[in-house]
């Protein structure tokens, strides 16, 4: 076994008795971003996969291997993991081969010699595949824990979402400028009346597992657009886009409520479903030609990676509020957080701290060189544009 460079955009086992493949496929996805464990054979992938205390987001394998080929490796991952995404990778461009492939349960099919392009992206596909299916997993277990099986029928969820989506409201979050004591921006954040799924991560878990986040996207974007007259001047409205939401048209659309306020709205991508590389890009470029401005969200939350800033270019970086949480008491974390405030300016991107409701936070955060906060200590979201007193 071995392991390539630290990364950030999560695990693959690559799988293939050929070393030098492996040795390819190990730093065209390291320079991607993956960490990427090497298995020679079926079984050892078998053993690496079993021993494995952190998962894997996608298994890359050949097909023709000794003892365990790949198609018998998909058999022994689909008895222990039905969701786990593996890609087959084979010399043998055939249909025959294609079609047993999927049949077996793999997501896709690969001919060597590849194209390093084409399989970063086959991967990364791969991956938020598998990402979407553990959010609704995780909808689905919400569900459970907090509000019965009865949620579970999927006509009553279908309800309880409609019904939230009817009952929705935006409220909104200061983001104030230390420096000048002034407010920078306001965060849009959604809620709802809609009792079960009051929570916003079951609401958004929820839409995932019933197909709706472009709907929930929307429904955002037309309700700030309705009260961007009322925003003080001056003054930006930054608006959170789901990973799905960039294959939405209407996002594009020149004729969109939201459109019609590009120049003051931060758009933050969310990561907790992959951006496919193949895509974000030029979808965010799209976005910038329009007018908006890209923020890149929870940055350290584990969801957002270092990677997003070279792929992305956001004028906006937001620490997540776990880098924040008792700055002032650990040296090593201010260390950490300045640093990558730092970098960020070096790549010409405003940072923003999340989550600071003490006064030693804000204090630590200033220290570290960030001018821009957000949190309890200035003022809760509320249903109105509040004022800050300094």
């Amino acid at each position: 076994m071995a392991v390539a460079a630290q990364a950030h955009l999560g695990r693959v086992l690559v799988v293939d008795d050929d070393g030098a493949i492996r040795r390819v496929c190990s730093r065209v996805l390291g320079a991607e971003g993956w960490t990427v464990v090497l298995a020679e054979s079926g079984l050892a992938a078998i053993a690496e996969l079993e021993a494995a205390k952190v998962p894997f987001d996608c298994v890359l394998s050949d097909v023709n291997m000794p003892e365990l080929d790949g198609f018998g490796l998909v058999r022994e991952l689909r008895a222990r993991d039905t969701d786990l995404p593996v890609l087959l990778m084979t010399g043998d461009p055939s249909l025959h081969g294609a079609v047993r492939a999927i049949d077996q349960g793999a997501v896709s099919y690969i001919t060597k010699p590849f194209d390093h392009e084409v399989l970063a992206a086959a991967v990364a596909r791969a991956a938020r595949v598998h990402g979407v299916q553990r959010m609704r997993r995780r909808a689905e277990s919400y569900a459970r824990e907090l509000y019965g099986e009865t949620i579970m029928d999927r006509s009553a969820l279908q309800g309880r979402f409609d019904n939230a989506i009817a009952k929705s409201w935006m409220a909104y979050q200061p983001i104030v400028e230390i420096s000048t004591k002034s407010i920078y921006a306001y965060e849009a954040l959604l809620r709802t009346e809609e009792e079960s799924l009051r929570r916003p991560d079951i609401f958004i878990a929820t839409g995932e597992r019933l197909d709706k986040i472009q709907l929930i996207g929307r429904t955002v974007r037309a309700a700030v657009a309705a009260a961007a007259a009322t925003a003080p001047p001056d003054t930006l409205l930054f608006v959170n886009v789901h990973g799905l939401e960039l294959t939405d048209e209407d996002l594009y659309l020149a004729t969109s409520a939201l459109a019609h306020h590009s120049k003051r709205v931060v758009l933050e991508i969310t990561e907790r479903t992959s951006v496919d590389p193949a895509v974000g890009s030029a979808r965010v470029a799209m976005l910038r030609k329009m007018g908006y401005r890209i923020a890149v969200d929870d940055l350290g939350a584990g969801y957002a990676a270092l990677g997003a800033l070279a792929s992305l270019e956001p004028e906006v970086v937001k620490l997540d509020m776990s880098l924040i949480r008792d700055l002032d008491r650990h040296t090593n974390k201010r260390r950490i957080v300045a640093a990558i405030a730092n970098l960020c300016r070096e790549l010409g991107s405003k940072v923003i701290a999340e989550g600071v409701e003490t006064v030693a936070e804000r204090t630590a955060c200033v220290d570290a060189g960030i001018d821009l906060l957000q949190g309890y200590l200035f003022a809760r979201p509320s249903k109105g544009f509040v004022n800050v007193t300094f």
